[in-house]
């Protein structure tokens, strides 16, 4: 869930950090808004780095068939990767403790873990489980759509006729809050949030607590004239979607995606616990001083309660899980009806996250990869699928979500770019500004 209000740069500013912006539980931190739209623009006005052009021909993904294989690729191959994600870990080893990798192509299927838990030395090991925090916007967003398909409901209905008391509940639709353009305040960006979380790190969220930190902040813009990546809505999302379904939301997310798939290490969990094996959640909280400051010492967020994040990011899986769901997202194969998904993929919004980042309905396009990403205390994970290749990378990773040392770089999306670079295709991953290259603090237990 990040600082919505900072740019990329601003994700690097100095430190002390303020207990919101280091408790952010989302995607991604996002670029300043600026005028969105819904629907992509005719593939003739395109031009680079636009929405449009980040997903060109959104029927020909939806249509297309599956080459990937889930058998192992060859010694060779392997090694390469093994080459890569490697040295990329010992770049970021500092704040990333352990790491999980995975890569799914028509060559073949390549996972490996790097790094070990800090205090047992136990290694982290290819099926260990870990939080995904906001990739569990794409499987809320999935079961809106299939209910929006199904004639359950509709996007353009008003948020008021499921959840009342809303701000603006009356003009604000299901579809607005999907494609993160309804306005409404980020309750993650509240520093008494933080505050509250840091106290009881443990303590149970129910939905309408969260909802009502967001209430206490003004409403950024006029529903559906602006974007900006606010939690606020996922949790509204999964309150229509109880109130639709007539169930709870892990019971729906089971029936509807997780059973179907055969995503059986996929979980939306009830308590605080994650299974074993797992990876421990290494972060580094703020620490209140009399002259302000932020402490360097490792803190295990491992069973720190998911509910803070709710149907914004509560959600556990493994590697082989999130490598099928990277593939079904993209295509919406197993999961959506053709039409729908070739609506979803025109749903980019001219709005940029970060250079060629785009979000449409619960799913983000960045230089032309599909997937979503999540970042929660402890944990990070990036989920691309490239059509043109049909290759799928996943990273799952504890610690920071950046390097301290200069050069300073984004940790799932280095590894993500050096895989990609294997696998014989292209990614292009953010670069930390020259005024953001600086030495951070280093975390130690």
């Amino acid at each position: 869930m990040g600082n919505t209000s900072s740019t990329r740069a601003a994700r690097w500013a100095a430190l002390p950090l303020t207990v919101a912006t280091v408790l952010a539980v989302s995607g991604c931190t996002f670029g300043t808004p600026s005028p969105a739209s819904k629907d992509a623009a005719p593939a003739h006005e395109a031009v680079a780095g636009s929405a449009s052009a980040c997903v060109p021909d959104p029927e020909a993904v939806a249509a297309a068939g599956d080459t990937q294989v889930t058998d192992s690729v060859d010694a060779d191959l392997a090694a390469q990767f093994d080459a890569a994600a490697a040295e990329v870990f010992e770049r970021v080893r500092e704040v990333a403790p352990g790491v999980v990798v995975g890569v799914r192509s028509p060559d073949g299927t390549w996972t490996a873990g790097y790094g070990a838990d800090l205090v047992t030395g136990t290694p982290v090991t290819v099926d260990a489980h870990a939080r995904v925090a906001s990739v569990t916007k794409s499987f809320v967003g999935t079961v809106i759509l299939q209910l929006a398909d199904e004639g359950e409901l509709s996007l353009d209905d008003p948020l008021d006729d499921y959840v009342p008391d809303v701000p603006n509940g009356t003009r604000i639709t299901l579809r607005q809050l999907i494609s993160m353009t309804s306005g409404l305040g980020n309750y993650s960006d509240d520093e008494a949030w933080g505050l509250a979380v840091l106290g009881d790190p443990e303590a149970e969220w129910k939905p309408e607590q969260l909802l009502d930190y967001s209430w206490s902040m003004p409403t950024s813009f006029a529903p559906g004239s602006n974007m900006e990546y606010t939690n606020a809505n996922f949790i509204l999302l999964g309150l229509v979607i109880e109130q639709v379904t007539g169930q709870a939301l892990p019971d729906t997310l089971d029936e509807r995606i997780l059973g179907p798939l055969e995503l059986t290490e996929t979980s939306y969990p009830t308590d605080n616990a994650l299974p074993e094996p797992r990876m421990t959640g290494y972060t580094l909280p703020a620490v209140v001083h009399p002259v302000g400051g932020t402490s360097n010492t490792w803190v295990d967020a491992t069973e720190w309660s998911p509910s803070s994040a709710g149907a914004a990011g509560a959600m556990i899986s493994d590697v082989e899980d999130m490598l099928e769901w990277g593939r079904v997202l993209a295509t919406g194969q197993g999961v959506l009806r053709e039409a729908a998904q070739v609506a979803r993929l025109h749903s980019f919004g001219s709005s940029y996250l970060a250079p060629q980042e785009f979000y449409g309905d619960a799913i983000v396009c960045q230089g032309g990869w599909i997937g979503h990403s999540g970042n929660m205390p402890g944990y990070n994970t990036l989920v691309r699928h490239d059509p043109a290749s049909d290759t799928t990378i996943v990273v799952m990773a504890t610690g920071l979500s950046g390097s301290s040392t200069p050069p300073r770089e984004f940790v799932t999306e280095a590894f993500t770019a050096a895989l990609a670079e294997v696998a014989g295709t292209s990614f292009v991953a953010p670069v930390v500004p020259d005024e953001a290259q600086f030495q951070a603090l280093v975390p130690e237990l």
